[in-house]
């Protein structure tokens, strides 16, 4: 389970999977959100969560992906996404701009011990 100030040995080793770096897993605790901390969406964090139900064998079938994170941020329009083209930062704005759910590592190791979503 948690230990004070440190992930467990099964979400450090989720972590490692999914390829976070060992210096970014040092910096991570039971509260870090995986969107509004790590900044995954779209693909990769769907790659997060496949981890979870092939490696760990999770049931994910009551998560919704868009509840917890974007998708992959084009712009809904020629015009827009021209512009996040030439204004890279443009679109990290526009995506902190949504309303997602945390989810943490705390409910992300809950998950990997219960084999489902809660």
């Amino acid at each position: 389970m948690l230990m004070t100030n440190d992930l467990s040995i099964e979400l450090r080793e989720y972590l490692t999977r999914c390829g976070l770096s060992q210096t970014k897993i040092a910096q991570c605790n039971a509260s870090t959100r995986m969107y509004h901390d790590l900044g995954l969406y779209g693909d990769i964090a769907q790659a997060y969560m496949e981890v979870l139900a092939e490696h760990y064998h999770v049931d994910l079938s009551g998560f919704e992906f868009q509840t917890f994170f974007p998708e992959e941020f084009e712009g809904k329009t020629l015009l827009t996404r021209v512009l996040f083209s030439l204004i890279p930062f443009a679109s990290h704005i526009a995506r902190q701009r949504g309303e997602w759910l945390p989810l943490t590592l705390e409910r992300v190791e809950r998950a990997i011990l219960s084999k489902r979503w809660e």
